[in-house]
C-alpha cells in the first residue's frame, strides 16, 4: 500500500512595495483620466468662449450701426418740434398755419426706434454662457451693455406712450384729409389759402402744445439714453477685440 504525502508549498507573501506600486498605477490612472477630461472641457469652454465673442462682437457692430441712424434721427426731429412749438407760441398767421401743418406732418407723426440684436446675449445671460467669459472686464462690460439696453426700452415705451397721445389728438387740429388728399408723389403739397386746420379752440391747441412737449421730452431721453448705449457698445467691441484677438 502506497502512502501519498501532500507536501505543504510555502505561502507566497506579498511585499509592501508591490501593494505600493499597484496603488500609485491606480493612482495615476484616475488622475491622468481626471485632468485629461478637464482638460478636453477647458478646450471645448474656450471654444464655447470664443464662438460667443464672434457672435456678440457681430452683434454690437450691427447694433451700432443701427442706434447711430437712430440718435441722428432723433436729435433731427428734437430740432424739428422745437421749431414747431416756436410756431404755437403766437397766433398763427395764414402762412405759419401752412408751416406748422408742415412741420407737425413731418415731426410728430413718427419717431425712429432701435430694435435690438438680442440673440447672443440673450443666450450669455440666460443659460449660462457669462460663466464662460474668463475676462472680468468683458463680462461687466456686458452686463453694463444689457442694463443701458433695458433703460432705452423702457423709454422707447414711454415714448410710445406719448406718440399715440400726439397721434389721437391730430384729426382735432389738422385736416389730414385733405392734407393726404393734396399729395403729389413723396411729397405734401399744401394748398395757399386752404383751411389746414379743423379747430380754432384755444383748449385744443394747448392741450396739443403741451403733448408736443412732452412727445419732444420723450424723443430727447430717448436719444440721451440710446447715445449712452452706442458708447457702451464701442467699449465693448474694442475690449473684446483686444482680449480675444479679434
Amino acid at each position: 500500500m502506497e502512502i501519498h504525502h501532500r507536501i505543504k508549498h510555502p505561502k507566497k507573501t506579498r511585499k509592501y512595495r508591490e501593494y505600493l506600486f499597484e496603488f500609485l498605477i491606480i493612482f495615476v490612472a484616475i488622475t491622468g483620466s481626471y485632468f485629461a477630461e478637464n482638460l478636453r472641457e477647458h478646450f471645448v469652454d474656450r471654444h464655447k468662449e470664443r464662438m460667443y465673442m464672434e457672435s456678440l462682437l457681430l452683434d454690437l457692430k450691427n447694433d451700432s450701426a443701427n442706434l447711430a441712424q437712430v440718435i441722428a434721427s432723433n436729435k433731427v426731429q428734437v430740432k424739428g418740434l422745437d421749431s414747431l412749438l416756436d410756431l404755437m407760441n403766437n397766433k398763427l398767421s395764414n402762412e405759419e398755419i401752412r408751416e406748422f401743418c408742415q412741420y407737425d406732418l413731418k415731426y410728430a407723426l413718427n419717431y425712429t426706434a432701435f430694435n435690438p440684436i438680442t440673440r447672443t446675449i440673450n443666450e450669455l445671460m440666460n443659460t449660462g454662457g457669462l460663466g464662460l467669459v474668463k475676462f472680468k472686464e468683458v463680462s461687466d462690460g456686458i452686463v453694463g451693455y444689457e442694463s443701458i439696453k433695458n433703460a432705452v426700452l423702457k423709454q422707447a415705451e414711454l415714448l410710445e406712450n406719448r406718440y399715440e397721445k400726439i397721434t389721437d389728438q391730430q384729426t382735432e387740429i389738422i385736416d389730414l384729409f385733405s392734407i393726404m388728399k393734396s399729395r403729389q408723389g413723396s411729397s405734401i403739397v399744401l394748398l395757399k389759402g386752404y383751411p389746414l386746420l379743423v379747430t380754432t379752440s384755444i383748449k385744443k391747441m394747448h392741450a396739443f402744445y403741451f403733448n408736443i412737449t412732452f412727445f419732444k421730452g420723450a424723443i430727447f431721453g430717448y436719444a440721451q439714453r440710446t447715445d449712452a448705449l452706442l458708447n457702451q457698445a464701442h467699449s465693448l467691441i474694442q475690449l473684446i477685440q483686444e482680449k480675444y484677438k479679434l
